[in-house]
C-alpha cells in the first residue's frame, strides 16, 4: 500500500494541504505524486545511477503523470553525480513529452546552485525550469504550472 507523506501547508498557493503518495520505488529513486498532480522524484543517496536507472526513473515518473503532462520536481539534494550518458538521457525529449515544468531541488549553498545552473545550461530542457533549495518554494512554483498543456 502506498505511503502518504505530509508536506507543509502552503498559504501562497491553492494547495491547501498537499499530500504525496509514493507511486513507485526504483533502485535509485522514489517517485511520488501530490494530490494536485505534481510529480516528485527523490533521488536516493549513495546510489550511482546508470542509464538503466534513468530509463526506469523517467518511466516511473511518466506513469505518475496519469496520461497528462505534469510539473516535475527532481530532488537532487542527496544525489551522486551522473556520467555523461545518464545525464544526457535525463535531459532528452522524454522530459518535454511528459512534463510541463521542471523544478530542481539542489543542496543549499553556492556549490549546489552552480551545479544546478550548469545542468540547466547544458540540458536546455525546453520547458520552464528553475533551481530551488526549498521544497516549499519548488512546490509553490510548480503549482503555477498545473493545467498547462493538460497537466
Amino acid at each position: 500500500m502506498p505511503a502518504c507523506i505530509p508536506i507543509e501547508f502552503f498559504p501562497k498557493t491553492n494547495i491547501m494541504s498537499a499530500m504525496t503518495v509514493v507511486v513507485r520505488n526504483t533502485r535509485s529513486a522514489r517517485i511520488e505524486r501530490t494530490s494536485e498532480g505534481i510529480v516528485i522524484t527523490r533521488v536516493l543517496p549513495n546510489v550511482q545511477q546508470s542509464i538503466d536507472d534513468a530509463v526506469e526513473n523517467v518511466s516511473a515518473a511518466a506513469e505518475a503523470c496519469r496520461g497528462k503532462r505534469a510539473p516535475i520536481i527532481v530532488d537532487l539534494r542527496e544525489a551522486m553525480t551522473l556520467d555523461a550518458e545518464t545525464r544526457h538521457y535525463y535531459s532528452g525529449k522524454k522530459l518535454t513529452d511528459f512534463f510541463c515544468s521542471l523544478a530542481l531541488l539542489v543542496p543549499t549553498g553556492a556549490f549546489g546552485k552552480m551545479m544546478g545552473n550548469l545542468y540547466l545550461r547544458v540540458a536546455n530542457p525546453g520547458i520552464p525550469s528553475r533551481l530551488f533549495d526549498s521544497e516549499t518554494d519548488a512546490i509553490q512554483w510548480s503549482a503555477r504550472h498545473l493545467n498547462i498543456d493538460g497537466g
